[in-house]
């Protein structure tokens, strides 16, 4: 991995601080690679859930690792699919991500990934912060520098805060025996990324979240 400091410019893109329609973003696909998608969560109401899942099987989804805490459709993708199920779920507060997290999601994605006809959806419950940011590591972890890979999740799902990012690339250099200088520029140039690419989190969570299901 190389820990040199990338140039902003070279993985700049535009999008709007405000995206249009949020909502519609909310549960579509998004895919990052080939075999890597983001999305939020399945819908509480079952027959929209159920739908979902058709469209993630078109879609070649064979693994569903889901980071929310706060509910489990574990049982739920079992009984009517044959999705595999794989559960990291962590609140969503805004704190440093801690990071055996990583470790434990990065581990089974790049199980996942390794078999060529496979392939991954990671969701939060909004597809906003905690998804996006597990996708991030798992990008650092297949050897994404940290720029082109916040890129490419922002170009593939402008609704991605993706707030954890600074502590998965710090987990990241840290995994590859970085040292303190290293991990402190490796956040600054993330910090710096977003700071270039504003995202209006307020605005989109408070569009989804007057949405119920």
């Amino acid at each position: 991995m190389s820990l040199s400091i990338e140039h902003d410019y070279l993985s700049s893109v535009h999008l709007e601080s405000r995206p249009p329609d949020p909502v519609a973003w909310w549960r579509r696909i998004c895919d990052v690679t080939p075999n890597l998608a983001m999305s939020g969560g399945l819908s509480h109401d079952d027959v929209e859930a159920l739908g979902q899942l058709r469209e993630w099987e078109a879609a070649g989804i064979t693994d569903y690792l889901a980071v929310h805490e706060e509910c489990s459709d574990g049982d739920f993708v079992a009984e009517h699919s044959h999705v595999r199920f794989h559960h990291f779920g962590v609140d969503d507060w805004g704190g440093r991500r801690n990071p055996r997290w990583f470790d434990g999601l990065v581990a089974t994605a790049l199980e996942v990934l390794a078999q060529p006809d496979r392939k991954l959806m990671v969701t939060c419950w909004m597809g906003c912060n905690r998804g996006p940011s597990a996708t991030y590591a798992v990008l650092l972890a297949l050897g994404w520098k940290p720029l082109p890979a916040l890129r490419a999740i922002r170009s593939a799902r402008p609704i991605a805060g993706t707030i954890y990012a600074a502590d998965a690339v710090e987990w990241w250099v840290r995994r590859n025996s970085g040292n303190p200088e290293q991990i402190a520029r490796a956040r600054q140039e993330v910090d710096r990324w977003f700071d270039r690419h504003p995202l209006d989190l307020r605005y989109v969570i408070g569009k989804i979240g007057s949405r119920t299901g």
